[in-house]
């Protein structure tokens, strides 16, 4: 009576542990991936740069100063899904949320002075919504700078 009483304790947790609970659950294979992307030549500042893999969720990042990113996947987890990527970059919105956040903050709206918005260079389509760029993420670090030209190349 004994055995079976510790059996039928042992066998639900037995169960769950082979079943993979409280494994990493169903993320895919990442790689960190990081570069910078320039426009003839100049760092873009500011700019959305997105991953996206054949199936499933894409990898974020935005451009600082000297048009650096790194890749964040989900919340605090870097990187981007191993495998082909389409790569999309174009000015963020979440700049012109911020810089009005920051110019209303503490003020009465009906005071408030219009947000100071900074000039973003116009990214050629080619490179965002109908982008011809591409890149294959690899377990591990990738490093992928983009060199974009406003003009297309002959």
């Amino acid at each position: 009576m004994f055995k079976a009483g510790l059996l039928a304790v042992a066998l639900p947790f037995l169960i769950l542990s082979l079943s993979g609970c409280g494994g990493t659950g169903d993320q895919p294979q990442l790689g960190l991936v990081s570069g910078t992307i320039t426009l003839d030549g100049a760092p873009l500042d500011g700019i959305a740069v997105v991953f996206y893999p054949d199936n499933g969720r894409p990898a974020r990042g935005r451009t600082d100063s000297n048009g650096k990113y790194d890749l964040t996947y989900i919340r605090q987890t870097r990187g981007a899904k191993v495998g082909h990527n389409r790569v999309e970059i174009a000015p963020s919105e979440e700049d012109a949320h911020d810089e009005e956040e920051q110019a209303t903050a503490g003020e009465n709206i009906s005071t408030a002075k219009p947000p100071v918005m900074r000039e973003k260079p116009k990214v050629p389509g080619r490179y965002n919504t109908n982008s011809i760029l591409e890149a294959d993420v690899k377990p591990g670090e990738n490093v992928f700078d983009f060199k974009l030209e406003s003009k297309p190349s002959a």
